[in-house]
Order: structure tokens, then C-alpha cells, then sequence
């Protein structure tokens, strides 16, 4: 029998060397397979993060059309601007086929966007951030018309020719003769707020220039407001009764006596010294008081204007007051005599109608205040004949950064009167005013028994009838420069001296 040779079984030992490069070798395979799934993964992930951001866009522009639509959280007021926004328009067949309807709608849905305070607000901030610019202008600035060189003929219609071109640059200061006071030095800078009238035509501003941290409205001169101005002034004796003293007090503004000269020089606006010269020689039957620019001019280093606001502080007022004074033939007060009252961070006018500036913001103003110490009884009637006892001057901490101003006899009510208990045999008077004359009217208590108040914008009686009956020694008009070539302000007081 043959037997094969048996099989020989060898176990072989693993080459360490060969081992370990097909080990590397599987390990290169298994990256790359990974890699290539996770390319896989990696491109399917950018896919689903773009549908949800699309998908997250369409839902927040969805809800923010709903949000837009919702009337109950549109406003109807704009508290920066002060004034109404513009309402929903009512439906007619008319506006619907002229177009107005869908116009007005438009103004309507722009107007009075959600938040629109606060976004406001935003958007000046980051327009800020794009970089800084010493002289801003804000709104249309309209160049005004010639200054007369002579004065007006009374129930002239429209102002006689110049004969020489008006002039922007700075007038130059001259002394009033009669002005001796020390200087005063101040470098700060039931609800009445709820009282103010509700139709109140705020005095709509003209361009406005911003110079750093302060804001001054443009002057321009209106030829054919003119002598609608100087003619309702110049009728208040007659419409009166010709039974009373006359006296005119029309103030310049800001721009002509606190901006720095090299600034004022370049600037398109009416010379305001040539105009006062011309309206203060056109009245008639009134005694008008000069010597208020110049006063001012001599005080200028001082707070006599708010930045913020068109408005002039009450130490502004008090120079005013010593002119007309000096011009009645009394002693004026010394404002030391009077105890100071202070309420910070006023933003005013200016800062609205500047969509909320920045460089205004920073630095807001200070009102102060003169209180009056006399013993008095200040009584405010307002438009619907309902009376309510107030101070003369309200403590306004706590009153909105922009109501602060009404602080000075209770803002700009249609009639109120100051019963002076320490001058029982004193004379009485009427001040017909714009909103200028609040901060100038404490200052007369001590020279009066009665002051009488008339907002004539807002006082639905005529002055003849307001005078019957009653015994009134001096009637005093104040207002300030920018009435003259206010339609509005001009139109209310044709209503009211007749």
C-alpha cells in the first residue's frame, strides 16, 4: 500500500512590515469613504438651513404685514412732532375715481406706521453714526422778500418798495440808552399738560439750522403778510375802545442774536433789526417798545434761548420785560429778587422738527423759572368755558421732555387772569400774546392789581366784546418776529381785534 507523503502545515508568521501598509492602506480607504459621506451630509445640510431661513423670512414678512394692518396699534400722534398723524381716509365715490382715496390711504399707511416713535429714534441714530457735521439744515429754506426802507401806510395791502437790497450779515450791537442792569449769568442749559387745547395750532417752524449742540429757525420776511400783521395790531385801540395805552413788544428769535456771526453772515435769512425797525415804525396808535434786540444783543453770552426749542428762556424774557418797563416809566424788579426754580431735560421744537437730532439730545435744556412773590390767584378758562385754579409757575420735573415750557402760566390757554392781592390799588392790563408772552408775563405781576390773558388763536371771543364793561389802563401785544409771516397767527388775530 502506497501512502502518500503527508501534508506538511506550516503556520506562518505575519510579516510585521506588510501588516502595517495594508493596515494604512484600509485606514486611507475608510477616510475617504467618510469623507465622502460626509460630503454627502455636507451638502444636503446648506439645503435645509436655506428653506428654514426662506421659510423664516415669508413668516416674519407675514406677521409684519398683519402687525402693519392692525389700526389699534398705529398711532394717531406723533409726541416728537406734536402733531396729529394723518387719519384713515372716509370713503366717497368721488376720491375713489379721482384717486385721492387710495392716495390718502397711502399717507395714511406711511404716516402712521407701528412704533414709529421708536424707530424714528433709530434711524437717527445710525444715520449719527455715518459721521458728523458741524451745520445741519433741516426743511425748505425760503429766501424772504425785501425789507422796506420806509415805513407802512396804515390798511396799506401790501409793503412799499425797497430802494437798497437787503443784507444777512450781522447787524452791528448798539447800546440802548436806557438799560443799566448787572448781567445774570446762567450757562445751564389736575395735569396742565392735559389742558392744552386740542385744536391748538402749533406754530408750524421754518427751515432750521443746526450749529453743533444748538438749533435756530430761519426769518424770512413776507411782503403780503406784512401789513395784514401791522394793520390787526395797529387796530387793537380802536377795537378796544380807544380807552386804553397800547404797547407793542415784537421779539427777535435766536438766529439774530446767540448764532456765532461767522455762521450767521453766509446764512439765507432776513435781517431781523431791519425788520423790527420797519414794524416798529409802521404801528399805529400803539407805542411800540424798542431797545429789546439791542438788550439782547448786549446779553447774548448768556442763556437767553433754548437749543432745543424756538422758544427764549425766561431770562431772555425778563430783558424784554426791562424794556417795556423803562418805556412805561417804572422801575423794573431785579431779577435777584426773585427765587429760582429749575427743571432739567427739556428737548423741544427744534429737537422734533429735527427728527430727534442727535447733537440735540445730547445736551438738554434747562428750564428755569422766576417765581413770582407776590400773593396771588392765577385762574385758567379754557375753551369750553371750565375754570380750574393753577400757579403761575408749575412745578414741571415731572411733566414729558417736551412739555416742559407750559411750566410759565399753564401753556397756551385762550384766557386767564392774575389777581395780584399785594397791589390792591394797582392798574390793570391785557396781554394778548403768543406762546413768547408765557415766560414774559410773571414779570408784570408786581406792577399790576389784574392781568387779563388772551391767546388769540385760541379765544373764541372778540376784543370789544371782551372789553365791555371793563377798565383796562394798558393793553400790551408781544409776540414773536416769526408771527409776522404767519398766516395762521395773522388770520387768528384779524378774528379777534374787531
Amino acid at each position: 500500500m502506497i501512502y502518500n507523503k503527508p501534508r506538511d502545515f506550516i503556520f506562518r508568521v505575519p510579516d510585521p512590515k506588510k501588516t502595517e501598509k495594508q493596515s494604512k492602506k484600509e485606514k486611507r480607504k475608510n477616510k475617504k469613504d467618510n469623507i465622502e459621506t460626509s460630503v454627502v451630509i455636507t451638502k444636503q445640510k446648506p439645503r435645509k438651513q436655506e428653506i428654514a431661513k426662506i421659510a423664516s423670512f415669508f413668516v416674519t414678512l407675514y406677521l409684519g404685514t398683519v402687525l402693519a394692518f392692525i389700526i389699534p396699534l398705529r398711532p394717531t400722534y406723533s409726541e416728537s412732532e406734536k402733531r396729529n398723524l394723518q387719519e384713515f381716509p372716509e370713503f366717497s365715490v368721488q376720491s375713489l375715481f379721482t384717486g385721492d382715496y387710495f392716495d390718502d390711504i397711502t399717507l395714511w399707511f406711511s404716516d402712521t406706521f407701528p412704533f414709529r416713535e421708536g424707530m424714528t429714534r433709530v434711524n437717527t441714530f445710525l444715520k449719527s453714526l455715518s459721521g458728523f457735521s458741524t451745520v445741519e439744515i433741516h426743511g425748505d429754506v425760503e429766501g424772504g422778500d425785501d425789507i422796506p426802507d420806509i415805513p407802512l401806510d396804515v390798511d396799506a395791502t401790501v409793503a412799499p418798495p425797497t430802494t437798497t437790497e437787503v443784507t444777512t450779515t450781522k447787524p452791528t450791537t448798539t447800546e440802548p440808552p436806557t438799560v443799566t442792569s448787572p448781567a445774570v449769568v446762567e450757562t445751564t442749559g389736575k395735569d396742565i399738560q392735559a389742558t392744552v387745547p386740542d385744536d391748538m395750532n402749533i406754530q408750524s417752524l421754518g427751515a432750521i439750522l443746526i450749529a453743533g449742540n444748538s438749533a435756530y429757525e430761519y426769518y424770512s420776511f413776507s411782503n403780503s403778510l406784512a401789513p395784514r400783521f401791522i394793520n390787526s395790531v395797529s387796530n387793537i385801540k380802536n377795537a378796544s375802545g380807544n380807552k386804553s395805552n397800547v404797547y407793542t413788544l415784537i421779539v427777535p428769535t435766536s438766529i439774530d442774536i446767540e448764532l456765532n456771526d461767522a455762521i450767521r453772515k453766509d446764512i439765507n435769512s432776513s435781517d431781523q433789526k431791519k425788520a423790527l425797525e420797519f414794524f416798529n415804525s409802521s404801528l399805529k396808535n400803539t407805542t411800540a417798545v424798542t431797545g429789546i434786540y439791542e438788550n439782547l444783543r448786549n446779553h447774548r453770552t448768556e442763556y437767553l434761548y433754548f437749543r432745543t426749542d424756538h422758544h427764549w428762556t425766561a431770562l431772555g424774557a425778563y430783558y424784554a420785560y426791562e424794556q417795556f418797563i423803562y418805556t412805561k416809566g417804572v422801575t423794573p424788579v431785579p431779577i435777584k429778587d426773585y427765587k429760582t426754580l429749575h427743571f432739567d431735560g427739556f428737548l423741544g421744537t427744534f429737537y422734533a422738527s429735527s427728527g430727534q437730532s442727535s447733537d440735540l439730545a445730547k445736551t438738554p435744556d434747562t428750564v428755569i423759572a422766576y417765581e413770582p412773590f407776590n400773593n396771588v390767584d392765577f385762574t385758567i378758562t379754557q375753551k369750553d368755558g371750565a375754570t380750574f385754579k393753577w400757579k403761575v409757575i408749575a412745578d414741571a420735573t415731572d411733566y414729558a421732555q417736551s412739555m416742559k415750557y407750559t411750566a410759565f402760566i399753564g401753556a397756551d390757554q385762550p384766557y386767564s387772569v392774575i389777581e395780584n392781592f399785594d397791589n390792591p390799588d394797582g392798574e390793570t392790563c391785557l396781554v394778548i400774546k403768543d406762546s413768547f408772552g408765557n415766560a414774559f408775563v410773571p414779570f408784570l405781576i408786581p406792577h399790576y392789581k389784574t392781568i387779563h390773558i388772551i391767546d388769540p388763536r385760541h379765544y373764541e371771543l372778540t376784543l370789544s366784546e371782551f372789553s365791555q364793561n371793563k377798565k383796562i389802563d394798558d393793553i400790551i401785544f408781544i409776540s414773536n418776529i416769526s408771527t409776522t409771516r404767519n398766516e395762521i397767527f395773522i388770520s387768528a388775530m384779524e378774528e379777534f381785534i374787531k
